[in-house]
């Protein structure tokens, strides 16, 4: 048995199993299962067979020469061919004997033909001229048919024709004018012009945070940190004076024109607006 063989191998070589499984990584359960010869607890018959060559490999033994006497354990009716030895001349003998004893116990049945019934020359003629008369039937209504169509399509032509109204010229139709107009509103006279600024109207709209003074006909109106987003009005019947810390965040409009801004952004520039 190839359990036994590779078993005493080993003990031969004084390995233990787990020496076996350190150099061949197969599982020490695989191990003890083959030497015991206990088939069934493998994976399957393909491992088996790379455990049983790997395993005769590590222990310096033909693992290919165990590997055919493993499918002969298993399979003990299946004769392995040796070396150099035709492997088709046992299944081509099997073959030949299967095939003679089958023909010795088989018996072969021949059917018997059915006689097919006389036909006399009477009922020939009579099958060909039936033959005949339904072929030139076949042909007349085919014929007839083929008219009808002819016919149905020629007066469906001129049922068209006569039946298609004939085109009336259409004549644009005036559309009356209305007779009673609606009354249109009178214009409207412009709007009368604005009357002179008498003093000066200073507006600043800031879009950055500024340091602002503001003087108006000579008096303090505002000192102070103006931010982002304010806008401011100033009215004055001589000047209005600016002082700007950012001059550069502020947009200005005189008397109703756009100025725009009095410098740069971070300039310290002073102004004075006078009527």
């Amino acid at each position: 048995m190839i359990g036994e063989t590779l078993r005493k191998e080993r003990e031969n070589q004084k390995l233990s199993v787990q020496d076996v499984e350190k150099g061949t990584s197969i599982r020490a359960l695989y191990i003890e299962a083959i030497e015991q010869g206990e088939y069934d607890k493998l994976p399957g018959e393909v491992y088996a067979k790379g455990f049983i060559k790997n395993y005769g490999n590590f222990l310096n033994l033909d693992g290919d020469a165990l590997v055919r006497q493993f499918i002969v354990e298993i399979s003990p009716t299946i004769t392995i061919p040796e070396e150099g030895q035709d492997p088709s001349q046992n299944s081509n003998e099997t073959s030949k004997a299967n095939i003679e004893t089958k023909s010795a116990d088989t018996k072969v049945r021949i059917p018997k033909r059915k006689e097919q019934p006389e036909t006399s020359a009477d009922d020939e003629e009579e099958s060909i001229f039936a033959s005949r008369k339904y072929l030139i039937a076949a042909v007349v209504l085919i014929a007839i048919f083929a008219g009808g169509l002819i016919l149905h399509f020629s007066g469906g032509e001129t049922e068209v024709a006569e039946n298609q109204p004939q085109q009336q010229e259409t004549q644009p139709v005036s559309t009356p004018e209305n007779p009673n107009p609606e009354p249109q509103p009178a214009p409207q006279p412009p709007p009368p012009p604005a009357p002179p600024v008498s003093g000066v109207n200073l507006q600043a709209t800031f879009s950055d945070d500024c340091w602002t003074q503001v003087v108006v006909d000579g008096s303090l109106v505002y000192e102070g940190m103006i931010n982002a987003g304010q806008v401011f009005d100033w009215n004055a019947n001589q000047n209005v004076y600016v002082v700007l810390g950012n001059a550069g965040a502020a947009q200005f409009v005189m008397n109703g024109q756009s100025i725009g801004a009095l410098g740069g952004d971070g300039e310290v520039v002073d102004k004075i607006f006078v009527r």
